[in-house]
């Protein structure tokens, strides 16, 4: 008999309502298909569309080929052109492991929902129409937001609330003046807007606008033995900008104070924190057996080049792992999960020598004057090492 082959795990990424802000870490096998991932959207009791025009459910998925930010530390994180360096993946039975990098984002394919957008869209116009002032209108007199009064007037009447029914009808019965009538017609397409806007910004998102009379909905209360089936983490990654805060705020209050984070350099290496990529580079890196297979000392050597490139490999994420487990040895229990939820979030926020010589490389291919500033200060920004 044939032994089974040995499942190993990783981490990637999964963007919700193509928000930056929301790409939540998944934990998947090697044995994960890109099919498997459809249950986190029938099984998650939110939206995750970009906004009520796109069906509830992804047709496919797409992986971003940004090339994305290093960190000080050597981890990446996503760049705003997340969204649009992407290659579609063409067949949802293909294995994850074999078509995306450690930590890299995936993204779902919605499907635009012509119909009900333009379903709304005439419903907006015809209410426009019924709202036009009666002095220029062609059918004066069929104001729909006054027949929406009207019905509320008879809601608040059968809950015995006259005196807000009256008030409502005496808005309505009262002769209006043109220049009242052109003024709330202004504001009524103004109303319009607003309305729109909420629902294509995905403000008001639900998972179902209009639910059919019978139809069960999702079940809010999912078991945790659900949730680690889906590989679900908990952990959001973090924007660049987000990074470089929380980066400055850890290491001021690692070193002590303010006072004692400066005279560490840490204000020298926030002013150069970590180094935008290019082509070819980070997630842009093509996943072929020749960056495959490549070690971390292939980068080491070539780091002084001119045009070096940070192309990454699985040894690159091995050296990563290797700082991790060492920084999680003597860790277990809360601050064991605090570590993995800061990895997943922020990346290392240690090195080592190898990392800290890459890392330095493409800063002074991103910054100019860091090496003008390191000649006349004679130093280098300090980062932490594991030994």
């Amino acid at each position: 008999m044939s032994e089974e082959k040995e499942i190993a795990y990783l981490d990637v990424y999964i963007r919700f309502n193509d928000d930056q802000e929301k790409d939540y870490c998944f934990q998947v096998n090697t044995a994960t298909k890109f099919k498997d991932l459809f249950a986190i959207f029938k099984t998650l009791p939110i939206s995750l569309r970009p906004n009520v025009f796109y069906n509830s459910q992804p047709i496919g998925f797409k992986k971003s080929i940004s090339p994305g930010y290093v960190t000080e530390d050597g981890n990446f994180l996503f760049d705003e052109d997340a969204m649009k360096k992407v290659e579609i993946i063409k067949s949802n039975d293909f294995l994850i492991n074999n078509e995306v990098w450690p930590g890299q984002l995936i993204l779902p394919i919605w499907q635009f929902n012509s119909f009900n957008f333009y379903s709304f869209i005439s419903f907006l116009l015809v209410w426009l129409y019924t709202d036009l002032p009666d002095f220029i209108s062609p059918t004066p007199g069929i104001c729909l937001t006054n027949q929406i009064t009207k019905l509320l007037a008879k809601i608040a009447i059968y809950f015995n609330q006259q005196k807000i029914a009256v008030n409502l009808l005496e808005d309505i019965e009262n002769e209006v003046g043109l220049v009242p009538q052109s003024l709330f017609f202004v504001f009524h397409i103004l109303k319009l807007l607003v309305i729109f806007v909420i629902l294509w910004s995905g403000v008001f998102n639900p998972i179902k606008v209009l639910r059919l009379p019978g139809s069960i909905p999702k079940d809010i209360n999912i078991a945790k033995e659900e949730l680690v089936k889906l590989g679900w983490t908990g952990t959001r990654k973090a924007t660049i900008e987000e990074y470089k805060e929380y980066y400055r705020e850890f290491k001021i209050n690692e070193h002590g104070g303010m006072i004692k984070a400066h005279q560490a350099g840490l204000f020298n290496t926030v002013k150069y924190l970590g180094a935008q990529l290019g082509e070819s580079e980070g997630y842009n890196t093509p996943l072929i057996k020749e960056n495959m297979n490549a070690t971390i000392q292939n980068l080491i050597e070539k780091a002084n080049e001119p045009d070096f490139k940070l192309k990454i490999s699985y040894n690159y994420f091995q050296e990563l792992g290797f700082i991790f487990a060492a920084n999680a040895e003597n860790k277990e229990g809360s601050e064991l999960a605090e570590l993995i939820k800061q990895y997943r979030r922020y990346g290392l926020l240690v090195s080592n020598n190898r990392l800290k010589q890459i890392v330095k490389a493409k800063k002074l291919q991103e910054y100019p004057q860091l090496k003008e500033d390191l000649e006349e200060s004679k130093t280098e920004p300090k980062i932490e090492e594991v030994k």
